[in-house]
């Protein structure tokens, strides 16, 4: 009689290659059983009954671990808990070399801008390498459970998430390496560019990494964004189209700002529009007039029409005024008086030093042109009224004549 083996130990995973195939693949087989197989001279056909009496004598799949039996969820399960704690660990690592040794070898160098990029890489990061090991893990417990169709859509969520987290990086670090160029072109410079450009550009570029961001999130989660790409385009070319002149300014504005051809304080002429510049924006230029009053200006217009700035190349300017004596005035008198009184008027500057030059023979006058300079604009009115009323007074006690155009008129009587 063929003996039977005792209580089978043996745990089979069952395959389905056919009837001739193998089905089944043997992982512990204790010496009993194959000393029964071979006896009863096991072979493909009767594998299958063999197959059959383990499944009626098994209620499940177990997997020996440390000398006990354990269901295979429960070691899938542990395999993802293991890959979960090995991802903190790693990210937990990654943050203490940061904290210890990153953040102090960026303290030693010049510049700041490391250091604040540290400042916000760091903690996301750390969070990004979790959500990774996250994601393996429950890619790792669907697959074994055979819900693979849920492993895209998990994984698409935890892409989302980080993908979430990168563009928020992205939109930190080019708002520090912005302005810290903005820094540099105003130290250089001296332009406001920091007050009305570098925040118009943060902005811009914030938008469109967002938007960027936006689609490639909704793609990691399978929504077709095709209609999306094509909506977007088409809504830029209508904005572009219907804000041409707005855009036009604001390039304008830029190229105000960065060349800096005039800044605030400044008193330029623009056609008839004579003032000082209380304001400078991205589309406008304001200049309060002499009369007291705003004149808005489009940028456009004024880097194509031509700017007169009168505290360019500095704020010193030239003056020169004419003036006129009757004829049979000593030139000599009338040149000591005029330098006497230009060097008591406190808004002339002694250098360069003022001039006066004897420089025709009117019509009804002997003309002279003074040349002097002034502190400023605003003292150019300052000095002319002082000159005009204090050589007044000289000639009039010198008894030198301010003659007004005449003409001589001769009547020949016919006979």
């Amino acid at each position: 009689m063929r003996s039977t083996p005792s209580p089978i130990e043996t745990r089979l995973i069952i395959l389905s290659t056919g009837a001739k195939g193998i089905s089944a693949i043997l992982l512990h087989l204790d010496l009993k059983t194959f000393i029964f197989l071979h006896r009863n001279n096991f072979n493909m056909d009767s594998m299958e009954a063999f197959n059959s009496s383990l499944i009626n004598e098994s209620s499940g799949l177990e997997v020996k671990f440390l000398g006990f039996s354990l269901p295979e969820i429960y070691v899938d399960v542990g395999i993802a808990i293991c890959i979960i704690l090995a991802s903190i660990i790693l990210a937990k690592l990654l943050y203490i070399f940061v904290e210890r040794y990153m953040k102090r070898l960026a303290k030693r160098t010049k510049s700041d801008i490391d250091d604040k990029i540290l400042e916000i890489v760091h903690k996301p990061i750390y969070y990004i390498i979790i959500l990774l090991g996250l994601q393996l893990a429950i890619s790792h417990v669907l697959i074994s459970l055979n819900f693979e169709h849920l492993v895209s859509p998990v994984t698409g969520l935890v892409k989302a998430i980080a993908i979430a987290l990168v563009v928020w990086i992205l939109t930190k670090v080019s708002d520090i390496l912005l302005y810290n160029f903005g820094d540099k072109i105003v130290s250089k410079t001296k332009s406001e560019i920091d007050k009305e450009a570098l925040p118009f550009i943060s902005n811009v570029v914030k938008i469109l990494l967002y938007a960027v961001g936006v689609m490639i999130i909704l793609d990691q989660l399978g929504i077709d964004i095709s209609p999306l790409t094509v909506g977007a385009g088409v809504a830029g070319f209508a904005i572009g189209f219907a804000a041409q002149d707005t855009l036009s300014n604001i390039i304008a504005g830029f190229f105000i700002l960065i060349d800096k051809p005039f800044k605030v304080g400044d008193r330029i002429q623009v056609g008839e529009h004579l003032g000082d510049i209380v304001e400078i924006t991205l589309r406008t230029t304001r200049i309060k007039t002499l009369e007291n009053n705003y004149v808005i200006i489009p940028n456009s217009e004024l880097i194509t029409r031509e700017v007169i700035n009168y505290k360019l190349p500095k704020a010193n300017i030239r003056v020169f005024l004419n003036i006129g004596v009757a004829y049979g005035s000593d030139p000599e008198k009338v040149k000591e008086i005029v330098m006497e009184t230009m060097k008591k008027c406190e808004y002339i500057l002694d250098k360069p030093e003022p001039k006066v030059f004897f420089v025709e023979f009117g019509e009804s006058s002997l003309n002279f042109k003074l040349v002097f300079w002034v502190g400023s604009y605003t003292e150019k009115l300052k000095a002319l009224d002082f000159l005009h009323t204090t050589l007044y007074k000289r000639f009039a006690e010198e008894g030198i004549e301010i003659p007004f155009p005449c003409r001589t008129v001769y009547l020949r009587e016919e006979k």
